[in-house]
């Protein structure tokens, strides 16, 4: 019973996310920068570089959760 409840709060969140990133999509169709070369190459370059910062947040965690140091 408890990993159905597991898999049934994942279905949820997949949902849920799935339908946020549908809203957001659509309001920024909204912003007539966005619908231009120019915004959709700055929302490129700012969805980069959030993910490598995110990225590289979650490999710091991660290292000191297995007690692995950054060798760089």
């Amino acid at each position: 019973m408890r990993s159905y409840k597991i898999v049934l709060g994942e279905f949820l969140l997949i949902l849920a996310s799935v339908l946020i990133f549908r809203s957001i999509w659509m309001l920024l169709d909204r912003i007539p920068v966005m619908n231009l070369e120019f915004g959709i190459w700055a929302s490129l370059i700012m969805g980069v570089a959030i993910a490598l910062v995110s990225l590289v947040m979650l490999n710091g965690y991660v290292n000191t959760k297995t007690g692995k140091e950054d060798s760089a």
